[in-house]
């Protein structure tokens, strides 16, 4: 199951790595092209709630299933598309999947090991694959342009690899029925501490600025660096794609770094807060002093800092808020992560189309928008607990 996440990253930047490619193909603008990345974040949005309901519903094992088969259309579809308006259909389909993904993915895992009392290292897993899928695929592509190949056959391979899965998985075992939870509270004894009532305006509100902030930071790094590289340092396209891999590599081990660093109980607040402030950092460093120093440096804090799991940290900070109400929360924590993903290509790429120094100078303001909330966070989460 978790293989499907490996090609869910590569699906979730594989446009804006064959940005120009396709401005070509579909004969678009840059903005159009970055409207068909929207698209994924779209498709999400639009059905997760569905998917949620279908999981439910029809068995986890059909709804894995959906989640590929949309994902194999996608990487099939989109190569053969000649307009931004029929690859925007298609590309929706990506959202779809990952949306199906996401909803019985996650319940597979704790149905099938309802002992375990800590799953960050299955969190890990997800978010380790999806790395390493967003670390392989600017090599593979930087490889095609170099040898002159055919872009599309990285996405039939892509597509072959989740129709060779879809059979595994089709033939495996699932959890007959849900099983339950040994323990929900995430930290009884800070529960038990609580001084005060958390409010959902104050820091609630704090942490959904927190979701939208933290995904559009890498996001937008991962989208555009490529770019950025090539026009202020004039690097060839090809080798400006090695910065994503030097990104994702650097956030692939992060992930494990972070989790290890959870469990020692930090102060979680502060740890996001200082993985803001080097992110910030190196986000001014490469805006107001571009070089290969300088943008190298920000792949490596912004694969650490960013990308290394501070939103899941953040998911866990507001769990402990709200312990009775983790379902709502969760589901608004997660929809101000849609909403980014939905809109965040397109209006960077809107930006882009006056200057790609607009794109990063966004994203500063964002690294600072979220070191503020986090900030708010971080008194709150001194007052209400012991």
């Amino acid at each position: 199951m978790y293989l499907n996440y490996f090609f869910q990253g590569i699906a979730s930047i594989i446009i804006s790595q064959n940005l120009k490619i396709f401005q070509n193909q579909w004969g678009a603008s840059v903005s159009q092209v970055t409207l068909v990345v929207s698209a994924i974040g779209l498709g999400r949005l639009l059905t997760l709630n569905l998917a949620g309901w279908f999981s439910d519903r029809f068995s986890r094992k059909r709804t894995v299933l959906v989640g590929v088969t949309a994902n194999v259309l996608f990487f099939a579809g989109i190569v053969f598309t000649n307009n931004h308006i029929t690859a925007f259909l298609v590309a929706l389909l990506a959202g779809v999947g990952n949306a199906f993904l996401d909803t019985s993915t996650y319940p597979i895992v704790v149905e099938s090991f309802p002992s375990e009392n800590d799953n960050s290292s299955l969190s890990v897993l997800n978010k380790a694959f999806i790395s390493t899928g967003q670390f392989i695929l600017p090599i593979l592509i930087r490889w095609t342009l170099k040898n002159d190949l055919y872009f599309g056959w990285i996405f039939f391979i892509c597509a072959f690899g989740l129709l060779l899965n879809l059979f595994i998985l089709n033939r495996l075992s699932y959890p007959e029925k849900q099983a339950k939870l040994l323990s929900f509270d995430l930290d009884p004894v800070r529960t038990a501490n609580r001084l005060h009532t958390s409010k959902l305006y104050i820091e609630g509100a704090a942490l959904m600025i927190f979701s939208f902030v933290s995904v559009s930071l890498f996001n937008i790094f991962v989208f555009w660096i490529p770019s950025f590289s090539e026009k202020v340092l004039g690097i060839s396209e090809a080798d400006s794609l090695l910065f994503v891999s030097v990104y994702s590599i650097c956030s692939f081990f992060s992930v494990f770094a972070t989790s290890f660093v959870v469990k020692k109980r930090v102060n979680i607040p502060l740890l996001i807060l200082i993985c803001l402030f080097f992110t910030s950092l190196s986000l001014f460093y490469m805006i107001v002093w571009p070089s290969m120093l300088s943008i190298t440096l920000a792949s490596i804090f912004v694969g650490i800092f960013a990308a290394g799991g501070i939103w899941q940290l953040g998911l866990v900070v507001l769990l402990e808020f709200f312990p009775q109400n983790k379902g709502i929360v969760t589901s608004f924590y997660s929809f101000a992560t849609a909403v980014s993903v939905m809109l965040t290509p397109y209006f960077t790429g809107l930006m882009v189309e006056y200057s790609i120094y607009w794109a990063f100078i966004y994203n500063l303001v964002l690294a600072l928008i979220g070191l503020l909330a986090i900030y708010i966070v971080k008194i709150r989460y001194q007052r209400l607990f012991k």
